[in-house]
């Protein structure tokens, strides 16, 4: 298995669990068994997910920057000088 296959797996799986997290916490209010204040959960999701988010862009600009670097790398090294 190639680099290449390993960032984009490790991006796939960062992103899905992300994916999860926030279907999980967008989903909760309506399945609690307690009333959730709607409002102070908006607030609460909002400042989750941004940190997430931050996360998460790190990560996929770190993988796929390096992608686009490898990628650039051996374009030029395959053409005869």
């Amino acid at each position: 298995m190639g680099i290449t296959a390993v960032r984009s797996i490790i991006a796939i799986l960062v992103v899905g669990i992300f994916m999860l997290i926030t279907g999980v916490m967008a989903i909760y209010p309506l399945v609690a068994p307690a009333k959730v204040p709607l409002n102070e959960y908006a607030d609460f999701f909002a400042k989750t997910a941004s940190v997430y988010t931050g996360i998460i862009g790190v990560i996929i600009g770190y993988y796929f920057g390096r992608a686009q670097e490898t990628l650039k790398k051996e374009k030029t090294e395959e053409k005869p000088s």
